[in-house]
């Protein structure tokens, strides 16, 4: 499913590019101007107010890390990005028992982050949640530690729930994508119903 710019929060549709026939609107992110309809880049931010329901798939990287980085002026291939999309990929995937943390990630994790972009302040607490969960989460990773990474991970989410008073939980119905859920791919429905690595 492909996002459009149109939809992404750093598309400002109330500046229209002059002097041309196409309807292109500025992005704060990228420094250029684009059409509603151009697909989107790794930059995207789903923006509830342009159409899309908040909660829904948006296959656009971490979004809770992603957005953080983004608010704090990393690349998306910083070694904090890099290094936790790939424990996402090959850990937290390749084991049956984490798949529901996958899954409410993936649901949840859009609502979390445009509560942290439209943060009255969002860079001081994008620096307060690298400070105090992402770097700590990112040693444990290092240090091979993987199940108190996991549990700061979840301390992350719960602190963000709490502070954005934020009560929703996966409905029973939720469907998701074995092959997308968690914004990679697990390696089929088989191996990971076994819990193969």
């Amino acid at each position: 499913m492909a996002n459009y710019c149109g939809t992404c929060a750093w598309l400002d549709t109330s500046n229209k590019e002059r002097y041309t026939s196409k309807n292109r609107y500025y992005c704060k992110k990228r420094g250029n101007y684009f059409e509603l309809t151009d697909i989107s880049c790794y930059n995207y931010i789903n923006d509830p107010s342009k159409g899309i329901k908040t909660g829904t798939y948006t296959p656009a990287g971490c979004y809770i890390t992603t957005i953080i980085c983004n608010i704090l002026g990393y690349d998306d291939n910083c070694e904090l990005l890099t290094t936790l999309r790939n424990f996402r990929d090959k850990y937290l995937k390749l084991n049956i028992n984490y798949l529901p943390l996958l899954i409410e990630y993936d649901y949840i994790g859009p609502i979390i982050s445009q509560k942290i972009y439209n943060a009255k302040d969002n860079y001081s607490l994008s620096l307060n949640l690298l400070k105090n969960f992402l770097l700590p989460c990112f040693k444990l990773i290092k240090d091979k530690n993987y199940e108190e990474a996991i549990k700061e991970y979840i301390n992350m989410v719960n602190y963000l729930k709490e502070i954005f008073n934020i009560k929703e939980i996966v409905p029973e119905n939720y469907s998701y994508d074995l092959e997308t859920v968690g914004k990679a791919r697990i390696r089929t429905a088989n191996k990971l119903l076994k819990g193969s690595i």
